[in-house]
């Protein structure tokens, strides 16, 4: 054997694509293999780039109407562990009576998950007897579920609750603070927080390690916020979103803007 060689080991992805040519004849698993390919692809880069969670939007807000709770969504998008999108085209209301069956508990967790509705059914079998004709749904549409229970489930795409810190004392606030409250300036005036997030917080480490993201074996649902009621006064319900864990993407600063107003910086960052 050559000192030179070197030992290769091949293998294949995930990924599968259908591959036509002329005069093939084509049956219905080649043509759905091709929507499959864009599907797994998107999904495989979603949930690699940014995991699961919130990506605009689905802020809740509780408040009590006529002795009922009432949990608002605003519209938004999610990625699901899959990498799917789950998406809630306008505002939802979900309204609970705790008048009617068991009392409200003290914690109850918002969720939702990605659903599917088979719809447009199509005739397959073309024949003068009714009782030998069968039909398949054409289409697939895609659709949410919001729920609200009192724990939610294990593998549930969610981070940990922290508590909610005080109001901001009343004043004016002249420049940009930092996080540890000091106002920073720069060559390009204010210096204004990147809004990053915590690379050590658990809920992020591991994307910021570039450790893959959960797959398609976690829980199909995505929390968005925790409420918290008090066992005094039931239409008192406060709203946590500390547990989603948010996903929206950061845009950067352009590095060439920044180097010719920051010559003294040789690397694009700030010294």
């Amino acid at each position: 054997m050559s000192t030179n060689a070197t030992k290769i080991l091949t293998g294949n992805a995930t990924l599968v694509r259908p591959r036509f040519s002329p005069g093939l004849l084509l049956r219905d698993d080649d043509l759905t293999q091709g929507v499959d390919y864009a599907r797994d692809l998107s999904r495989l880069l979603f949930r690699s780039l940014f995991g699961c969670g919130v990506v605009c939007g689905l802020k809740v807000a509780p408040s009590f109407q006529c002795g009922k709770l009432v949990v608002a969504v605003d519209a938004g998008v999610a990625l699901n562990c899959c990498g799917d999108p789950v998406q809630i085209p306008e505002g939802q209301k979900l309204t609970v009576d705790p008048n009617c069956g068991e009392a409200l508990p003290p914690k109850l967790w918002v969720m939702i998950r990605r659903t599917e509705k088979c719809c447009a059914p199509r005739q397959t079998v073309c024949s003068c007897d009714d009782e030998d004709a069968s039909s398949t749904c054409t289409r697939e549409r895609d659709g949410f579920e919001i729920r609200l229970v009192a724990t939610p489930p294990d593998g549930v795409c969610a981070c940990t609750e922290r508590e909610l810190p005080p109001p901001p004392h009343q004043g004016t606030d002249t420049g940009q603070a930092s996080p540890d409250g000091a106002t920073r300036e720069t060559d390009m005036g204010p210096a204004f927080d990147c809004q990053c997030a915590d690379p050590t917080a658990d809920c992020y480490k591991d994307h910021y390690n570039g450790v893959c993201g959960c797959g398609c074996t976690a829980s199909e649902w995505v929390v968005l916020a925790v409420l918290n009621g008090t066992s005094d006064d039931t239409s008192k319900w406060s709203v946590n979103h500390s547990v989603r864990r948010f996903v929206g993407p950061v845009l950067m600063r352009d590095p060439v803007v920044w180097a010719e107003q920051n010559p003294k910086s040789s690397n694009g960052t700030s010294s």
